[in-house]
């Protein structure tokens, strides 16, 4: 919490002489809801359910000036278990994002998200977590961008996270990353993009740092204004500090296009060669393709998307090294009246962890859905299932979950502003 008050007070510093006369918008909430889990330590046995009560008061504070703009929100929520005893905690939710237009070109971004929790589910982790200890999550991130032309720009952005866990079983981590790049268009029909990127990551045990560093370039070329084909290339070098067993090149190669159909419909897709050069193993290969739809209607919108490649478990509940990734995913909502919305989402991912022994695939399955209902203009009520499932080829890390909800939050309807 220290180094947290550390990033809100440099952050406000910087921000603030930019601001003068910033107007001031603050919108309160306050959220209270009951959850069901029919397997609260994700088992794939013995499964044991509990219902959880939440209550959750929170505020967002924005300062917006002509030139710059921070927003800070603040969210505790407090954990009621029904059959768990002496478990009840305190979550605590912080986020901070502020924007610097120093010239006409020149903007600069930055935003840090800090999480204290004892959920063993995790959106950005699909590792498993069995325990509810606490653990505490930051990222923070930061960009420069800089545009020197209709579409010719030049960034550079850094990044840092870190996962502290009060489980001994669970090795805490920390990942420093950081990257540049510009996209220059020659003429109306080509373009060249380039970037490169920097990762480092330590952890408690000292056994699983590494670095990585890796390059891309990509060709465009523009046939009219609505279709653009492209032909790239991308490089990775992962480095363990200690020992070569994890040592690994990733030479990609790709051909793909990016397709406005109208303008409310947008399609991208690529067909990619990667090729893993083991230092002290056998070449694999893997050919995934890459796809990315978006379609808005009037009262909603869908998405479907799906990707494969290589990547390195960091900051992570569980550290497993590389592994070969294909995912999928599809998110829709739709606003049925004025008060009543829907939505759902679904993710499937196939993960080959490279390094494991014994060697371990898993299949995870995410689903869910919900209803939102206006009830009055202060108060809104939501209602939700969500469908959670990995099938491993290690039995013991198998699991299946269902989790049905009913949230109440109190808002006014328009934020004060000063």
């Amino acid at each position: 919490m220290k180094k947290l008050i550390e990033y809100l007070v440099v952050g406000f510093l910087i921000v603030t002489p930019q601001m003068a006369g910033a107007e001031v918008i603050i919108m309160p909430h306050l959220s209270t809801g009951i959850e069901h889990t029919d397997n609260l330590y994700l088992a794939p046995d013995s499964e044991e359910s509990d219902t959880i009560t939440t209550v959750s008061p929170g505020v967002t504070v924005e300062f917006s000036g002509r030139t710059a703009a921070l927003s800070a929100s603040y969210a505790p929520s407090y954990t009621m278990y029904d059959k768990l005893e002496n478990s009840d905690y305190w979550e605590h939710a912080v986020g901070l994002t502020g924007w610097w237009q120093a010239t006409r070109h020149l903007r600069w971004e930055a935003s840090h998200d800090y999480l204290r929790t004892e959920d063993p589910v995790s959106e950005e982790d699909l590792t498993i977590r069995r325990s509810i200890d606490v653990h505490t999550r930051n990222t923070t991130s930061t960009r420069m961008h800089y545009q020197f032309g209709v579409e010719n720009t030049l960034y550079a952005d850094g990044s840092y996270s870190s996962l502290d866990n009060d489980d001994p079983t669970i090795i805490d981590s920390k990942e420093y990353g950081g990257g540049a790049g510009v996209t220059y268009w020659f003429n109306v029909r080509w373009g060249l993009d380039v970037g490169t990127d920097y990762s480092e990551a330590k952890y408690d045990d000292g056994l699983d740092d590494y670095t990585e560093i890796g390059g891309r370039s990509r060709l465009n070329h523009r046939f009219n204004p609505h279709f653009t084909g492209f032909l790239e290339y991308q490089y990775t070098r992962h480095r363990p500090d200690e020992g070569t067993e994890d040592d690994y090149k990733v030479h990609g190669s790709g051909i793909g296009f990016d397709y406005a159909v109208d303008p409310t419909m947008d399609f991208s897709m690529s067909v990619h060669y990667l090729i893993r050069d083991q230092q002290d193993g056998e070449n694999e290969t893997e050919t995934p393709v890459n796809l990315s739809l978006n379609k808005r209607f009037q009262r909603g919108s869908i998405s479907l998307s799906g990707a494969g490649g290589y990547d390195y478990t960091a900051v992570t509940a569980e550290n497993l090294g590389v592994y070969m990734y294909y995912e999928a995913a599809i998110a829709a909502d739709y606003a049925f009246t004025s008060r009543l919305a829907g939505d759902l989402n679904g993710t499937y991912g196939y993960h080959d962890y490279q390094e494991t022994t014994p060697h371990r695939k898993d299949d995870v399955f995410r689903a869910g859905c919900g209803l939102s209902f206006q009830v009055l203009r202060w108060l809104s009520m939501r209602a939700g299932y969500t469908y959670r499932t990995v099938s491993s080829t290690v039995d013991t890390n198998d699991y299946k979950e269902n989790r049905v909800s009913l949230m109440l939050t109190l808002a006014p309807p328009r934020p004060y502003r000063f």
